[in-house]
């Protein structure tokens, strides 16, 4: 084979953006077949646009004129900067032809020359009763010394065979044990007088969900500067967030909230971002509230909108009979796998 070259993802070179994206679906269509495709519009944005809380570098490979393979590092800037996650892919025609371990040996060296010492990334594996998934990155990444730290079911909803009588059933039960909250839904922008308690929602991400003890992800330094960062880096990006919360009337406090993300150019997926319930406000029900009232939201905002995506750790058996109850099914698992430079 020809010498790998490496080349940094200028955003402004239509060719290589263009080249990188489609190499990017290549491997969804072949390892993951059914899984949300990407946006190109959304992938072009993303390549200018990204919260003030994370440094980006994206590196593709070039052999004979064509991409065959790209990573993309994140580096987080205000905690955890001992971590660095990315995604590695090559183009299935080019596998085993040393593209990815050459593209991971740089990518290793950048980490280092940045000053971490952990790397986390994820790889698929089949679930029973889902669709088969390539199973390429999960060996690959146990050759070259990452080990397995967490597990989590990625699982779809199709909405369009939602039984929506049995979810207004769950919803009016749920709220039957929740005397005493109110919904709140908004869209791209939360509301001034709950922003600080989406601020602590979004903190309790990172120590909340059950996680793999070896897995090294650490508290998070979230504020509602960082909050309205991320907001205003959406809709930059043109992409869509529908949002609630519940909030204890009496105290004020927001109890939980959820937010689903649509990418601008995306007319089938959509992707469930974070879902969390305080645990002095659990076993209400609140959980199911969020859920069903934010999936109305979004086919009231996307009625011709498919499918969304979420994921669960393997042992949040809590959120998986929720997810499950509301139309989740399993798609695949997915495998954190981390290493530590020496």
């Amino acid at each position: 084979m020809s010498d790998i070259e490496i080349l940094p993802i200028d955003p402004l070179d239509t060719d290589l953006v263009g080249a990188w994206i489609a190499m990017q679906n290549a491997v969804i269509e072949h390892d993951r077949p059914g899984d949300a495709p990407y946006s190109p519009a959304h992938q072009r944005l993303r390549l200018l646009l990204y919260p003030s809380a994370i440094d980006v570098e994206r590196y593709a490979a070039r052999v004979d004129g064509l991409i065959v393979g790209a990573f993309e590092l994140v580096l987080f800037l205000k905690d955890n900067q001992h971590l660095a996650s990315f995604e590695l892919e090559v183009h299935p025609d080019h596998r085993r032809h040393g593209i990815g371990s050459r593209l991971l040996e740089f990518l290793e060296q950048r980490v280092a020359e940045r000053g971490r010492d952990t790397l986390l990334s994820g790889v698929a594996e089949t679930v029973e009763d889902a669709p088969t998934v390539d199973h390429a990155g999960r060996e690959f990444a146990k050759a070259r010394g990452y080990a397995a730290v967490d597990n989590e079911i990625h699982r779809r909803n199709d909405l369009f065979a939602v039984n929506d009588d049995d979810l207004a059933k769950r919803y009016d039960d749920a709220w039957a044990k929740a005397a005493g909250y109110e919904l709140v839904q908004w869209v791209n922008h939360a509301p001034e007088d709950i922003v600080e308690g989406i601020a602590a929602m979004r903190a309790r991400m990172y120590t909340d969900p059950p996680m793999g003890e070896e897995l090294d992800i650490r508290p998070a330094v979230f504020d509602v500067e960082r909050v309205r960062d991320e907001e205003r880096v959406r809709a930059d990006r043109g992409e869509l967030q529908l949002a609630a919360a519940v909030r204890h009337v009496e105290s004020g406090e927001v109890a939980g909230m959820t937010d689903i993300l649509v990418s601008p150019g995306s007319e089938l997926h959509a992707g469930q971002n974070d879902t969390i319930v305080d645990p002095a406000h659990r076993g209400k029900r609140l959980g199911t509230i969020l859920k069903i009232a934010n999936q109305r939201l979004l086919r009231e905002y996307r009625p011709r909108l498919r499918y969304v995506h979420t994921w669960n750790a393997e042992v949040n058996s809590h959120m998986i009979a929720i997810n499950e109850a509301v139309g989740y099914r399993r798609f695949c698992r997915d495998i954190d796998v981390q290493k530590k430079l020496s």
